[in-house]
């Protein structure tokens, strides 16, 4: 008997959630930045989100970017982020969620951001738009300051070139049961 009533009750709480990744040829993940000399933007080629979809919430939400999979189009510039980065020893950069509040058009709550061995809780807010059964397409963007991370922000020609404290990381991202 408490089987069963175990059984009706994790079923009941589960009920209407579903698992999701994110589809790679569908979702994009750009980082923008400035310097002394002209506005930045990489693109990040290899990412993954993963969690679970309910009702009203987002929950165990995990995102995993690979470090070297941040492209700016420039190999030097590149190479100056993977250094910031510190990708040798951290080549993944991971936020995760235990929840985030779904509500109408909006998700949003807390979570931890680990960018170069630093953890820090930030704040995340994003437009979802249901695209169909099992299908959500989310737009949001989070601005950090590399500081905050232990991390200095790169320089080039001898330090005549200083990139801001401040990048903005943009995400279109479609989740897919």
């Amino acid at each position: 008997m408490k089987f069963l009533l175990t059984l009706l009750l994790i079923s009941g709480l589960t009920a209407g959630q579903w698992e999701f990744k994110t589809v790679p040829s569908q979702s994009t993940m750009t980082i923008l930045g400035t310097s002394s000399l002209h506005d930045w933007e990489s693109k990040v080629g290899d990412f993954v989100v993963s969690g679970t979809m309910g009702e009203n919430l987002i929950t165990n939400l995990k995102v995993e970017v690979k470090v070297k999979s941040i492209k700016s189009g420039k190999s030097i510039m590149d190479d100056k982020t993977y250094d910031a980065l510190k990708s040798e020893k951290f080549p993944t950069v991971y936020f995760t969620a235990e929840s985030l509040a779904l509500s109408g058009s909006k998700a949003e709550g807390l979570g931890v951001l680990t960018l170069a061995g630093v953890s820090r809780t930030i704040s995340l807010e994003a437009q979802t738009t249901t695209k169909g059964a099992g299908t959500v397409q989310v737009n949001g963007e989070v601005s950090i300051k590399m500081s905050e991370y232990g991390i200095d922000p790169p320089t080039a020609m001898f330090g005549s070139l200083t990139t801001g404290d401040q990048v903005t990381i943009q995400y279109q991202l479609l989740l897919n049961k």
